[in-house]
């Protein structure tokens, strides 16, 4: 699918190789806008919302993730500079690395797009009556999810290449 058909998402950093390194850099946008063209803070890279990101390659979008860490969506990417090879890396991240650092050797434009749900007024049960929460946000989970949804509906019920583990494939055997 390519990412010009998508609505929601905006574009928030360009992938770089690093020459000599096995470490990519992501270039943010310093001009952020949103899906309709409005200007939009730095401050959403690291607010902790609900947030989805695509990794596009080449116009095609290649990963729908999800995330709510703390740090926001910088947070969430940085793992896949360099695939956590200094911690303690899940097998998913360091896949996703490596198809980011073999896709950049290639020559690929390599592109990272974001939805996000701003967060929330509301009230929630305590013991005892309602307590008002301010800054409540939803699962980040349910975002990744209707992506996800609306990638297969538009994609003859494939979703994308680098998904494996929502595929039930093996990092190993996909390339």
């Amino acid at each position: 699918m390519h990412i010009s058909g998508v609505k929601t998402a905006f574009k928030i950093a360009d992938v770089e190789y690093v020459k000599d390194s096995t470490k990519l850099n992501f270039n943010y946008l310093k001009d952020l806008k949103d899906e309709n063209n409005q200007s939009l803070s730095q401050n959403i890279l690291t607010q902790n919302v609900a947030r989805a990101y695509l990794i596009v390659v080449d116009g095609e979008i290649k990963k729908i993730g999800g995330s709510q860490a703390d740090g926001g969506i910088k947070s969430t990417l940085n793992i896949y500079k360099d695939g956590g090879v200094k911690g303690r890396s899940s097998i998913r991240s360091f896949g996703v690395w490596y198809f980011l650092y073999h896709t950049i050797l290639t020559g690929a434009k390599i592109e990272f797009y974001m939805i996000y749900q701003p967060n929330f007024e509301t009230q929630v049960k305590g013991l005892f009556g309602f307590c008002a929460i301010k800054d409540a946000s939803i699962s980040y989970k349910l975002l990744e999810q209707a992506c996800l949804t609306d990638y297969r509906n538009n994609n003859n019920d494939a979703l994308p290449e680098w998904n494996a583990r929502e595929q039930g494939k093996e990092l190993a055997k996909r390339y």
